[in-house]
């Protein structure tokens, strides 16, 4: 498509709708239907992920990339993301093969690089009133002035009028006040040995996490060992396995979420 037509098309996208808003819940796997209202990650709202550490910060991208898959599974619309090189997201720029193996397409990614997180977050609430993408995400620190509370309000009536899924990724570390429907803490966690490779061979595994859901408006927090198939475009949740995940050592010090503490 040359450069005339390719405007011509962003013009029709964002007069027309592009799509008609969806109303309804991405499915991410039987299990987090069991968590979830609706039986998944609502579309029309604002989400929020969050890596457990500064060395989750690759594990938490990746989970993003996964939820930014499902996301785009039933929409032929592109997906915007709004990349930071400022810190904590200083760990490198966005990879197209590492992307396509979380089943992201990279010709369906249109990159955008604010100057500052308030420009983002103007850039994500446009974005989503367009109607033109199947999901936006936005790399905002959580520590960030800029993302106030206000700010996330915006995003989710802009995200709950449009029925477009919002992401915000804000690093690690404590994360201001937000409306996000939910919200996740992301921790790294072994692969999971795909079915028929020998595990003397060093091939890398199908990608899992520790995953805590801290906050889901009308569902149900926890803590899950999760892994993602790329090709399947699904997830699976499962109970921790032993005691070196995060969760474990949270509990150990004292640290985990209110709905967590042993009573």
């Amino acid at each position: 498509m040359d450069r005339r037509a390719l405007i011509t098309d962003l013009k029709s996208r964002i007069a027309g709708g592009g799509e008609a808003p969806s109303s309804g819940v991405i499915p991410l796997g039987v299990e987090a239907a069991c968590v979830l209202p609706g039986g998944g990650l609502r579309k029309g709202a604002l989400h929020e992920v969050a890596a457990a550490a500064y060395r989750d910060m690759g594990a938490a991208t990746g989970f993003a990339a996964a939820l930014a898959s499902a996301a785009m599974r039933h929409s032929a619309r592109p997906l915007l993301w709004c990349e930071a090189a400022r810190p904590p997201f200083d760990m490198g720029r966005l990879y197209g093969p590492g992307l396509a193996a979380f089943g992201l397409d990279p010709a369906r990614l249109v990159i955008a690089l604010p100057p500052s997180d308030t420009d983002c977050l103007w850039i994500m609430e446009e974005a989503l009133r367009a109607r033109a993408f199947a999901a936006v995400i936005g790399e905002v620190d959580g520590r960030s002035a800029a993302l106030t509370l206000s700010a996330t309000r915006r995003l989710q009536l802009a995200a709950e009028e449009t029925g477009t899924p919002a992401l915000i990724f804000t690093g690690h570390g404590k994360a201001a006040a937000s409306v996000a429907v939910t919200r996740w803490h992301v921790a790294a966690a072994k692969s999971e040995v795909r079915a028929g490779v020998e595990t003397d061979e060093g091939l890398p595994g199908s990608p899992r996490w520790y995953v805590t859901l801290v906050r889901s408006r009308g569902g149900q927090p926890g803590v899950w060992l999760t892994a993602w198939n790329g090709e399947a475009v699904i997830f699976s949740f499962a109970p921790p396995q032993d005691e070196s995940g995060p969760a474990f050592a949270a509990q150990e010090h004292g640290t985990l979420p209110p709905f967590m503490q042993a009573g």
